[in-house]
């Protein structure tokens, strides 16, 4: 991922301007949270850390995977 001088990634496929979101999902009491980045142009999307809740008698358990970008 190449980075642009004003801070913001270019896109690897077509050299666009990506945007950074967030997406939040809540299945079977799990709640897992992406932070992803995506090229307006051609939409490539790249997950950049994957933030996995999940709820037991003993607490909440905490699962953090980042990706390589």
């Amino acid at each position: 991922m190449i980075w642009r001088k004003n801070g913001a990634p270019k896109c690897p496929r077509c050299g666009g301007k990506m945007t950074a979101f967030t997406e939040a999902e809540n299945v079977d009491g799990v709640k897992r949270v992406r932070y992803v980045l995506r090229c307006k142009s051609c939409g490539y999307r790249n997950v950049l850390q994957d933030i996995t809740l999940r709820k037991s008698p003993q607490g909440v358990s905490v699962s953090i995977m980042r990706h390589r970008f």
